[in-house]
């Protein structure tokens, strides 16, 4: 495995303790920096919604709260459902993820999806869906060199109609 996807494998670790404590007091949030640091082995400063976890091999920042807004740069070609609301975004050497919650049934945006990404172009590279309320969808676009990547997962959240859906983008975006 190479140092960015154990970056980014390691980052998928942490993320959920970073959500879950970004809305903490300053007592807790010590804390739960303290636990990403040994972790992560990364110094992690804070700005509002904006929390940066430094490394040696580089930053990764990550936006929470109550609403976050798409990056600016967002590529427009890139499904999103209908009636999202952003969770997080984080930004890491040449990947985006976004991480959305939307009312759904995940069988219905997984399909939804598939047939937009192939509209808007993509050509789907993978599909997997591991039970009635989690499934996978990967595409590619691009001819030349850095092809596009977009992978999106769908996962049912427990006890609510909603569902997570995991946006992950590489290559030529910004």
């Amino acid at each position: 495995m190479n140092d960015l996807a154990k970056r980014v494998s390691h980052l998928f670790l942490v993320l959920p303790l970073v959500l879950a404590v970004a809305g903490c007091q300053k007592v807790g949030q010590t804390a739960a920096d303290a636990a990403i640091a040994r972790a992560t082995g990364a110094n992690v400063d804070r700005d509002g919604e904006l929390v940066t976890l430094r490394t040696a091999e580089g930053d990764v920042a990550i936006r929470t709260g109550d609403s976050v807004a798409l990056p600016e740069d967002f590529p427009q070609d890139v499904y999103l459902p209908a009636g999202y609301q952003v969770n997080s975004v984080m930004a890491l050497q040449g990947v985006s993820m976004v991480s959305l919650t939307v009312p759904g049934e995940v069988s219905a945006l997984l399909a939804e999806a598939r047939r937009a990404m192939q509209a808007r172009g993509w050509t789907q590279s993978m599909s997997a869906q591991h039970s009635a309320d989690t499934a996978v969808l990967a595409f590619e676009k691009g001819d030349q060199e850095p092809r596009r990547s977009a992978t999106l997962s769908f996962n049912r959240n427990n006890g609510d109609e909603h569902v997570i859906v995991g946006v992950q983008l590489q290559g030529g975006f910004h």
